[in-house]
C-alpha cells in the first residue's frame, strides 16, 4: 500500500467507521449485560458480580478507541474564540503547530500506558472480583491513544500539504492552485 493510498481520505474514512462499529457493538454488550443484571436482580434476587467489571472493561475501550473517529470527524471541543480574529494564513500555521504538539503528548500518553500496561502484564494483575487479567483493558488505552495519534498524524500531513501548496500559489502564479 502506497503512502497515498494510506493516508487517503476513504482509507481514514474507512478506518473510522470500522473503530466506530466496534465502539457500537461495545456498546450494545454493554447494555446486553447491564439488562441482564438488572432482569436478574431484580426478579431472581441474583446480582450478577461480573457485568460490572467486564462493562468497565468495555468502556475504557469504547472512550478510549472512540477518540480517534471523533477527531477525524472534527467531534472534540475547540476553543476558537481568538482563532477565528486571525488571518487564514496565521490559523493554518496554528494548526499545525497544535497538531505536532498533540502528536508529541499523545505519544508520550501512548508510551506511559504501554509501559503501565507492560507491567500489569508481567505482575499478572487481576480485577478484584472475578479476577480478569486487568492488562486486557488496560492495553485499550494505549491502542486508543496510537489510533488518535494515527488520525493526527494523518491530518497534520494533509494540513501540511495544504499549506505548501498556499506557499506554492502564492510564489508561483502558475502553479495550478492544488497541493503539489
Amino acid at each position: 500500500m502506497s503512502e497515498k493510498e494510506f493516508s487517503s481520505p476513504s482509507t481514514l474514512k474507512w478506518l473510522s467507521n470500522a473503530i466506530i462499529l466496534i465502539c457500537g457493538a461495545g456498546v450494545f454488550v454493554c447494555t446486553l449485560l447491564i439488562t441482564y443484571d438488572v432482569l436478574m436482580r431484580y426478579f431472581l434476587n441474583e446480582p450478577q458480580l461480573f457485568v460490572d467489571e467486564l462493562t468497565s472493561f468495555f468502556l475504557v475501550g469504547i472512550i478510549f478507541l472512540g477518540t480517534a473517529p471523533t477527531f477525524y470527524r472534527g467531534g472534540h471541543i475547540r476553543v476558537d474564540l481568538v482563532i477565528n480574529y486571525l488571518r487564514p494564513r496565521t490559523q493554518s500555521r496554528l494548526r499545525i503547530v497544535t497538531l505536532f504538539v498533540g502528536l508529541v503528548l499523545l505519544g508520550i500518553i501512548t508510551h506511559e500506558t504501554f509501559i503501565s500496561t507492560l507491567a500489569a502484564y508481567r505482575m499478572g494483575r487481576v480485577s478484584a472480583v472475578m479476577l480478569y487479567p486487568i492488562w486486557i483493558a488496560m492495553l485499550l488505552i494505549p491502542l486508543g491513544t496510537a489510533l488518535m495519534g494515527f488520525f493526527m498524524g494523518a491530518e497534520l500531513y494533509r494540513q501540511w500539504r495544504a499549506k505548501a501548496g498556499q506557499e506554492t500559489d502564492s510564489s508561483d502564479p502558475k502553479s495550478g492552485g492544488g497541493p503539489p
